[in-house]
């Protein structure tokens, strides 16, 4: 029994950790209470707010890059909290998602969002990105580039990028296009990304989901 406490502590911070870079990772800016309300949503053992709070400044102050926490706030590394301009900004978010349904998927596609890097859904992404490839859309673009412009395409949309500023983001990157056709058809391959994405405004659902929960 002895040996079994032993290891359940470092097991559960593992865990409380987890929860916290996939919870920041998707949602993007989140209340203490609210974490621990996802965290209880898919585990048994619940959450404490002693455990959370002793996690999350931990984090902060060891990833400030990935993560921050100020106030009862939990942010991701596209936030800094401790800057108050940002920390104003992410109070203004939480305000206006106050009311939101939250994006709560199977417990290990929740997981998956531990990795800054995972995107769901990823099709969308690629389709934008073979298109530019198999169309020269930018001159001499190496395919490492061109993903790289694409993901930061990507982050423009999460942090509540305004669509008519779309084209102009790829235009000033150096993207050509040769007739009208191919504009509508990039416009469209834009819309549907952005349709697709999860995005922080949604409480990471999609706006395509959002259509259908409003329906």
């Amino acid at each position: 029994m002895a040996k079994k406490q032993a290891t359940k502590k470092p097991n559960r911070l593992i865990t409380i950790k987890r929860y916290a870079l996939a919870a920041a990772n998707l949602y993007g800016v989140i209340k203490l209470e609210d974490f621990i309300k996802i965290f209880n949503h898919y585990e048994k053992e619940p959450l404490t707010e002693e455990e959370a709070i002793t996690m999350l400044e931990l984090l902060s102050s060891i990833s400030e890059d990935l993560v921050s926490y100020k106030q009862g706030i939990f942010a991701n590394g596209l936030f800094y909290l401790y800057r108050n301009k940002e920390f104003q900004i992410a109070k203004g978010i939480l305000q206006a998602l106050s009311h939101r349904p939250r994006y709560l998927p199977a417990k290990e596609e929740f997981l998956k969002f531990e990795n800054e890097q995972y995107i769901e859904p990823m099709e969308p992404l690629l389709a934008l990105e073979r298109f530019i490839i198999k169309n020269e859309l930018v001159k001499n673009g190496k395919p490492d580039e061109i993903r790289f412009d694409v993901l930061d395409f990507h982050y423009k949309i999460l942090l509540q990028g305004e669509p008519s500023d779309y084209m102009n983001f790829f235009q000033m990157r150096g993207y050509e296009f040769k007739d009208e056709m191919q504009v509508n058809i990039f416009i469209g391959l834009i819309i549907d990304l952005h349709n697709n994405t999860r995005s922080y405004e949604h409480c990471g659902h999609t706006p395509a989901e959002v259509g259908k929960i409003m329906e």
